[in-house]
């Protein structure tokens, strides 16, 4: 449904918060994970979190999730421009579901790291 950013630039060593809203169009027969990555091109994962938001099985039809996901980059993160992926699998097989006509995942946006 949408995102948040807390900063489009940090430097190395720092945490980006992103915040996911989902809203259920339909009901769910299984809990899916979702995953957020910050990659650098060409896709090259610098920081990710997977989590579960919440029991998607329980989810209603109309119902809107809020969830946050924390990017924390280590201090050896290189100064460039980073792009932010999500996506959701099934943790027991770790296949990603199909998000567009060839898409298993979303570019949400492009954010900046600065050299120290």
């Amino acid at each position: 449904m949408g995102f948040d950013l807390d900063r489009r630039a940090l430097y190395p060593g720092e945490t980006l918060h992103l915040t996911l809203y989902w809203q259920c169009l339909s009901s769910m027969e299984r809990d899916y994970t979702v995953f957020a990555h910050l990659l650098r091109p060409p896709g090259d994962v610098w920081a990710q979190e997977d989590k579960q938001p919440g029991a998607a099985s329980t989810w209603q039809p109309g119902q809107v999730i809020k969830e946050g996901y924390h990017l924390v980059l280590t201090n050896s993160t290189p100064p460039g421009v980073y792009e932010i992926e999500v996506g959701v699998y099934l943790a027991e097989t770790g296949r990603r579901l199909r998000l567009g006509p060839n898409e298993n995942r979303v570019l949400l946006a492009k954010m900046r790291v600065l050299e120290r």
